[in-house]
């Protein structure tokens, strides 16, 4: 059995529900200090995991009505954000130590802290970007990383490795250009809009990142989004 697939095996046994890898070379174009290499030297493959929302945890957030007051509905989503993302980071673990094991360096960009600077909404490595190289999803409008099974409705985590595994091929799909774009119009900030040439999404962080100041939690965007196969409805 070949080390991508003894991974793959690692991650669903410990509950994963998306597994991916991208070729650290083809984000080798993210802004100085946020690349691969830049926090493991030699690195040669990222591994990017996930983990679904459950849908009635997400469906409980408010569309209408007086969403713009601090909710213990936006309090129980975001608790239930930091549960998966616990177990982000048992998986994504794991599987680095594994990786250390075998004689490895293995960095891991956990999923519940550290690595995000939240004035401009940035990570240290972008989970959603190296995401699309893994061939996990597409950027949509909504800025979130939009999967073909579970839509926006995903926690991410990632670890680079100087192993050289076997990368996965990122999708050509569009999914929203389609789409009647309900992000847009449910952002309570209006912080969203229909990008211009070839961007794939346009937000106003500082917008978006003063209302989630006030709040626990917003997520509207992800709410409202119509992607994803497997989503119960």
């Amino acid at each position: 059995m070949d080390r991508k697939t003894t991974l793959i095996r690692m991650s669903e046994r410990l509950g994963a529900d998306l597994f991916g890898v991208a070729s650290a070379n083809d984000l080798s174009n993210a802004p100085q200090g946020h690349r691969p290499a830049d926090v493991l030297p030699d690195s040669k493959s990222v591994i990017v995991l996930g983990l679904k929302m459950l849908d009635a945890q997400t469906d409980i957030l408010l569309t209408e009505g007086d969403y713009f007051g601090v909710s213990p509905r936006q309090g129980m989503f975001k608790g239930h954000n930091s549960f998966i993302s616990q177990e982000l980071d048992r998986i994504g673990y794991a599987l680095a130590r594994f990786l250390e094991k075998e004689g490895f360096k293995a960095y891991h960009q956990m999923a519940s802290t550290g690595g995000t600077d939240e004035r401009y909404l940035m990570g240290l490595l972008s989970l959603k970007h190296m995401a699309v190289q893994a061939g996990l999803g597409v950027l949509g409008y909504n800025s979130l990383l939009l999967t073909p099974k579970f839509g926006p409705r995903i926690r991410l985590t990632a670890i680079a490795t100087d192993v050289e595994i076997q990368p996965d091929t990122p999708m050509n799909e569009s999914f929203c250009r389609s789409c009647e774009n309900p992000c847009i119009s449910s952002c309570p900030v209006k912080a969203l809009q229909r990008p211009a040439d070839n961007r794939a999404y346009e937000i106003n962080k500082y917008a978006c990142r003063q209302y989630l100041t006030t709040r626990p939690a917003c997520s509207l965007c992800l709410k409202v989004c119509p992607i994803g196969s497997e989503r119960i409805r």
